[in-house]
C-alpha cells in the first residue's frame, strides 16, 4: 500500500488515498471526491509523511464514525482502499 497526497495547488479537494497504484489512487479520487475530467496528478508520500498529515487534522473524531465504516468493507472485500478526505483548511 502506498499514499498519494492530491494537493489544493492542481486539484480541487485536497486528499490522501492510501492505494497499490497512481491509477488507483486517481479512481478513488475521481470515484469518491471529485469527478474531475482534468489531469489528476497525485504526488506519492512516504508513510511517515501520512501519518504527519493526518496528525496535523484538527480533529478526526469527527470522521470516526465514516472511518470505521469504511474499515469494514475493506475488511469484507466489499472496497479495495481507503481514502480519507480532509478539508484542506484544516492543516
Amino acid at each position: 500500500m502506498r499514499f498519494y497526497e492530491f494537493d489544493t495547488d492542481h486539484h480541487d479537494y485536497y486528499a490522501l488515498i492510501a492505494a497499490d497504484t497512481p491509477e488507483e489512487a486517481k479512481r478513488i479520487y475521481q470515484n469518491e471526491i471529485d469527478d474531475a475530467i482534468d489531469d489528476l496528478m497525485p504526488h506519492e508520500v512516504s508513510l511517515d509523511k501520512a501519518a504527519e498529515i493526518l496528525l496535523e487534522a484538527d480533529d478526526l473524531a469527527d470522521f470516526h464514525d465514516e472511518l470505521v465504516q469504511k474499515e469494514k468493507q475493506a475488511l469484507k472485500g466489499e472496497d479495495d482502499a481507503r481514502t480519507i478526505v480532509i478539508d484542506s483548511n484544516l492543516l
